[in-house]
């Protein structure tokens, strides 16, 4: 049973998006680990909330999983590739521990165009990977990365 509600980002998303993005731990998994500046932010939000064909590869989409009483919980980032959806998430710390990563990536399925669901996960971040492998992911590359696939549902 999925307690949060899915919804596409909106400007007004704006601080609770950055509350997350320069916070370092939560960013210690993504990319080069450093939290992210304003301008960073401000430059991939402003991308994903102008996005128009999101049918076309590499066009970013950020949804925010709410509760019922719309109190936001995390991010979804979906992002069509040529043949399988990418998908990230963060969890607000206020909510960790709560199965909500788990309901971000079952909602996910919902955004999919019947592609497959790919993540890359850091070989550290255990949490990350046992929430991928419980939404029925498998570990199909191990590098710097782990890549995780999960088929269309």
């Amino acid at each position: 049973m999925t307690r949060i509600l899915l919804r596409p980002a909106v400007l007004s998303d704006g601080h609770f998006l950055f509350s997350m993005a320069s916070d370092p731990e939560i960013v210690q998994w993504v990319g080069d680990g450093k939290p992210w500046s304003k301008g960073k932010f401000d430059s991939r939000f402003s991308r994903t909330l102008n996005a128009k064909d999101t049918s076309t590869p590499d066009v970013p989409r950020w949804f925010i999983g709410t509760e019922e009483d719309g109190h936001a919980v995390g991010l979804l980032s979906l992002i069509r590739r040529s043949d399988h959806t990418e998908i990230g998430y963060w969890v607000h710390p206020s909510r960790w521990g709560r199965g909500y990563a788990g309901e971000l990536i079952t909602l996910a399925g919902d955004h999919t165009d019947g592609f497959p669901m790919v993540a890359q996960v850091d070989r550290a971040n255990v949490a990350s990977r046992r929430v991928l492998e419980r939404a029925g992911f498998t570990l199909v590359d191990v590098g710097d990365l782990f890549v995780y696939r999960c088929p269309p549902k």
